[in-house]
């Protein structure tokens, strides 16, 4: 059970950023052309094609919508990649001794803030004058921001539409009768806010329509939201998630495990948050609330939530459950909503000079028995679950302690304890361990580790160190030594391995940065071979794989930007055979074209021996989407990403994509299928802001 709800965490918390009228102006969109998109270096660890991600959507939400530096609390500043707790108080504290900020590069005289972090971290950062109608720029000039409010200006509202369509056609809409709903896969989402000096109210509705699918409202979100009401913080009737302490005992939400901000691996325990996404599983439906009363935050919350399984009829049990929100043939439409989970819980936080404690406890049951699972006999089983959990994180001047421990239904203890220490203004270190047992059994648990979500059957050591010698200069590394102790469906015998990660980000001159990332990774399989006699065997043998890759950005022009990158993979096999290497290199140039039109086109050429030597490719995409392609074989591809803006409070943007696979005569298998050797497809989106 752990293992099927690891599947459906591919979701970030979506959060709203504090009431603003700010927009986009010129130099914010010149921004956007020649930065270093944040959201690529974290969402280019996910290992899926398309996400609809509601990080990507928070950071483009923030990004036009920043922070007030002179407002802006601890907890909201914990929100932004790159801004650790430590540097967050630290920011509080010099805006308290400097009364207020002037210029949002003040943040570089703080203690470890360099211009490459705050590169990273000032589009989501502003600086207001008394007036609310006006900004400061970086140099302390002040401007007058541009909106469309009128009869609005008490209120935020976005409309957002995609169309996506592959224009080759799978076997499965050839197939009769396979799938009976149009190729197309349409989104339609409609949100807004009301502020008013007492309190907010939001609310949103979301309809999406997966291809093959019938149904234009084949999934349907929803929620209504109140805040800041007196003691209420938040209360929400709908669908929510819940995101507490470390992931051990609760989290409903994407979180990235490890990437290149190697010394930031805390988990941002953020509480009940609205549901935007269309990820149809791993949300909560039903209402939440959060209340503050001095110190303490107390949460409750009640679901009542359907999830999409097959049952055998005979006993009547879940045989095994499905994620992937596909309603389109007989079989999957028999799946929907055919099993029901209720779980209600509360969580009790203390809050106080750096000191934050939490205790959160839920129990849960399912309509049906889930029937046992003979391949992995720890996993989730029966009717009814439960956990109970603590968590603590300390902050005292540069040093961070942090943690959880939990207990699941099965009486089985986890724990993770971790250590951050900022080293002077330089450096930075975080040493982490993880104990999660076998017979942890978890159901709604995404903690840190090298499985990346399924809280089990693993026990690990890492430690992560950044350098920041200069200015223009940071260096990240770390290394983790994980072990599986027991046997799983995967892996039927215990097995170890190690990660070692070297990232280099250089800032050679004011318009040229360059880029190395050094890859190692060693993790023990069981493999089927043929012995002697020709029967197939299996054998534990270690695979290592090796990701090395450079990569050059270039600003031609405060309005223009050209970026390559070269990346090469080599797996090998210390026993048996069936080593393949790879590469992947691209080139892609964004520039913009007018005031109100951008344009990102980009140039991909890949060879790999086979799908195990793949390399992943990170790409924008329209707003709210990203992908992150696996490109296996050989072949090339491009794309061109075109964002117009008519006017101010209107967006249209649409991406063509087209690759191409030599020497194959379909592509894909099964329904998925495509004849010939070109996949292209055509995204569409508009966005209209109020």
């Amino acid at each position: 059970m752990a293992i099927l709800f690891w599947k459906i965490n591919l979701q970030t918390e979506f959060i709203y950023s504090q009431s603003s009228d700010f927009s986009d102006t010129l130099d914010s969109q010149i921004d956007s052309i020649t930065q270093t998109d944040p959201a690529e270096t974290i969402l280019e660890n996910i290992q899926d094609e398309n996400e609809d991600s509601p990080l990507l959507e928070f950071l483009q939400g923030l990004s036009k919508n920043p922070y007030d530096l002179n407002n802006v609390t601890v907890s909201e500043l914990e929100n932004i990649p790159f801004i650790n707790s430590i540097i967050a108080r630290k920011i509080i504290e010099y805006r308290e001794e400097n009364v207020l900020f002037r210029t949002k590069r003040e943040l570089v005289k703080i203690e470890g803030i360099t211009d490459l972090i705050y590169e990273k971290i000032k589009p989501f950062l502003i600086v207001r004058t008394a007036s609310k109608e006006k900004i400061l720029s970086e140099k302390g000039l002040t401007g007058k921001q541009k909106s469309f409010k009128g009869m609005f200006k008490d209120f935020d509202l976005r409309y957002r539409g995609r169309f996506l369509q592959d224009l080759q056609t799978k076997q499965g809409f050839i197939d009769s009768g396979k799938y009976s709903g149009s190729k197309s896969k349409v989104y339609n989402q409609l949100n807004f806010k009301y502020y008013t000096n007492n309190y907010n109210l939001s609310a949103g509705v979301t309809l999406e329509k997966d291809p093959g699918e019938d149904n234009i409202a084949d999934f349907v979100s929803g929620f209504a939201e109140f805040q800041k009401f007196k003691f209420i913080n938040k209360f929400i009737a709908g669908d929510y998630i819940l995101n507490f302490g470390q992931g051990l005992g609760m989290w409903s939400s994407l979180s990235f495990s490890k990437n290149y901000d190697v010394a930031n691996i805390k988990k941002r325990d953020r509480g009940v948050q609205a549901y935007t996404s269309v990820n149809e599983v791993q949300f909560f439906r039903g209402a939440a609330s959060e209340l503050i009363y001095d110190k303490f935050t107390f949460i409750l919350f009640y679901s009542d939530n359907f999830l999409d399984a097959s049952i055998d009829t005979v006993l009547n049990e879940v045989s095994s459950f499905y994620f992937d929100g596909y309603h389109r043939t007989i079989s999957e439409i028999s799946r929907k909503n055919s099993l029901k989970e209720k779980i209600g819980g509360a969580r009790l936080i203390y809050n106080n000079s750096g000191l934050k404690i939490g205790a959160s406890g839920w129990a849960s049951e399912f309509s049906k028995n889930i029937k046992p699972d003979d391949r992995e006999l720890f996993n989730f089983s029966g009717r009814k679950g439960n956990m109970l959990s603590f968590d603590y994180d300390y902050v005292f001047k540069n040093l961070n302690l942090f943690g959880e421990v939990a207990r699941s239904q099965s009486g089985s203890i986890a724990y993770i304890s971790s250590l951050q220490i900022d080293l002077a203004k330089y450096a930075e270190a975080v040493f982490s361990y993880r104990n999660y047992p076998e017979d942890f059994s978890p159901v709604h648990s995404f903690g840190f580790g090298e499985k990346n979500g399924n809280t089990q059957n693993e026990r690990g050591f890492y430690a992560g160190l950044t350098l920041k010698p200069i200015n223009n200069l940071l260096v990240n590394a770390y290394f983790d030594q994980f072990k599986f102790p027991y046997r799983s469906f995967f892996e039927q015998t215990p097995v170890n391995g190690n990660d070692f990660l070297l990232y280099s980000e250089w800032k050679a001159m004011k318009n040229f940065k360059v880029i190395v990332k050094y890859k190692n990774e060693n993790k023990e399989e069981l493999r089927t071979i043929k012995d002697e006699f020709n029967r197939d065997v299996k054998k534990v043998d270690n695979r290592n794989q090796l990701n090395s890759r450079i990569e050059f950005i270039y600003e031609i022009s405060p309005k223009m930007r050209v970026k390559s990158r070269y990346e090469y993979v080599n797996v090998k096999y210390d026993e048996f055979g069936g080593n393949g290497k790879g590469y992947l290199f691209f080139t892609d140039f964004k520039f913009l074209a007018l005031k109100n039109l951008s344009v990102d086109t980009r140039f991909v050429i890949f060879n790999t021996d086979s799908y195990d030597s793949r390399v992943y490719e990170y790409e924008n995409d329209i707003s709210g989407l990203f992908s992150n392609l696996a490109m296996y074989g050989k072949g090339s591809r491009w794309y061109v990403l075109v964002k117009y803006k008519p006017l101010n409070y209107i967006e249209l943007s649409g991406k063509y994509a087209e690759t191409y696979f030599e020497g194959v005569k379909s592509i894909g298998t099964g329904s998925d299928r495509i004849d010939g050797n070109i996949n292209n497809r055509l995204n569409l989106s508009l966005e209209i802001t109020l």
